[in-house]
């Protein structure tokens, strides 16, 4: 892996980031509209690869347009999605006043208009077929993932392929007291789970601006925020607050000698799986690639030693903390699940050599750890991370 000037050296060497070649605006519904930049994309002869960015973070947040190194000569459709990261001026957590009205579903609904601009304006001529690969990363990788999820249909001769994401968020009630990850047993489970430290400071970092991003807690039970609710429901309740669950908010209420109506605990819902794709849909789950920074060290990611009678002293990593690691395992589960679950065991109505596919939940969904993460450093993949993706893209066989 190149060191920082290493890497800084060998982007002089390759060609200048690429040249915005035209600025389309969608107009989205009555909600304004969203900028798509075209890179190494002629609008008359479209390409029959093509690639959907989705940055980092919204254009008013960074103030700058930049494509990761791998992506330079590839034919990039990015789209500059808008969403509120920061309040203005706020003291406290309690302050409405917000930057601009790009909250949640705004960013969604760009994401959309983009896309079936983006899936009718550059298909490829002439009725041929082609395809659309999704990458995204931080909050763009969450988008990248509902996008890809509800727009894969293989028998449509230009849409959504395959999908690479890089520290996504796929379930953002994560962050919420009283999810497993946290547990809120007790008053005092509830407090720690709101300053406890997770295994990223960009992890971290999302956390305190939960309610910039989102205004209100229904909205991380979105599926289309929160991909992972695709798969199964969240089990547990909306709370009425980001910082405290419905548990922890009936403690509270018993403290204060307040009369409890008992739905903090009796409408707990319990955790289960749901069909998606749905068995009627033409959809399938896309090939994956999950990349993440590795989770910082700390007491909770000791390997704890196990014994038992038969073996040798062996070693399990716990590690409870809400991390990127965390976020992708969980998805990849889940997606690995649907394909073993759902659509190989539609397939073996009809294919009497199915089980020859055994391999292909973890060979279509995989997952990279890229690394620890540098402080100071942009928000982009590393060398290693980005080698990973141009790896995959080229093993399945694309090309510019």
């Amino acid at each position: 892996m190149f060191s920082s000037l290493g890497r800084r050296c060998f982007s002089v060497l390759r060609s200048a980031h690429p040249h915005i070649r035209k600025t389309v605006p969608i107009t989205c519904g009555s909600g304004g509209s969203v900028d798509i930049d075209l890179y190494n994309i002629d609008e008359f002869l479209p390409p029959k690869f093509l690639i959907v960015h989705l940055p980092p973070l919204p254009e008013s947040a960074n103030g700058v347009k930049r494509l990761p190194e791998f992506l330079y000569d590839w034919p990039v459709a990015s789209i500059n999605y808008r969403w509120t990261t920061e309040r203005l001026n706020a003291p406290s957590q309690e302050d409405d006043e917000f930057l601009d009205t790009a909250n949640w579903p705004v960013p969604m609904h760009d994401v959309a208009f983009a896309y079936q601009w983006i899936a009718e304006a550059l298909a490829p001529p002439n009725y041929g077929r082609g395809g659309i690969y999704v990458y995204g990363s931080h909050l763009g990788a969450g988008l990248a993932m509902s996008l890809s999820l509800t727009e894969a249909h293989p028998h449509k001769r230009f849409c959504v392929r395959g999908v690479a994401a890089y520290n996504g968020i796929y379930n953002w009630t994560m962050f919420l007291p009283g999810h497993k990850t946290l547990g809120t047993k007790s008053v005092r489970d509830a407090m720690r789970a709101i300053r406890r430290s997770n295994g990223n400071a960009r992890i971290d970092s999302l956390q305190k601006r939960l309610v910039s991003l989102f205004d209100e807690p229904t909205n991380l039970f979105d599926p289309f925020a929160s991909p992972s609710l695709f798969f199964h429901n969240p089990g547990l309740p909306i709370p009425e607050s980001f910082y405290a669950s419905a548990e922890f908010a009936g403690i509270v209420k018993t403290m204060k000698g307040e009369k409890s109506d008992g739905t903090e605990t009796s409408t707990t819902p319990r955790r289960s799986y749901l069909v998606f794709p749905p068995r009627a849909s033409t959809l399938k789950i896309p090939e994956t690639m999950l990349l993440h920074d590795a989770p910082a060290w700390s007491p909770l990611h000791q390997p704890q030693p196990k014994t038992t009678k038969a073996t040798a002293p062996s070693f399990k990593v716990h590690d409870t903390r809400h991390t990127f690691m965390a976020q992708a395992d969980e998805m990849a589960s889940l997606m690995r699940r649907s394909i073993a679950k759902v659509e190989l065991k539609e397939r073996a109505r009809w294919d009497e050599d199915v089980h020859l596919l055994a391999a292909e939940p973890e060979r279509r969904i995989k997952v990279v750890e890229v690394g620890q993460e540098q402080e100071g450093e942009e928000l982009g993949l590393n060398d290693a991370g980005q080698q990973a993706v141009s790896d995959w893209l080229g093993k399945l066989n694309i090309r510019r």
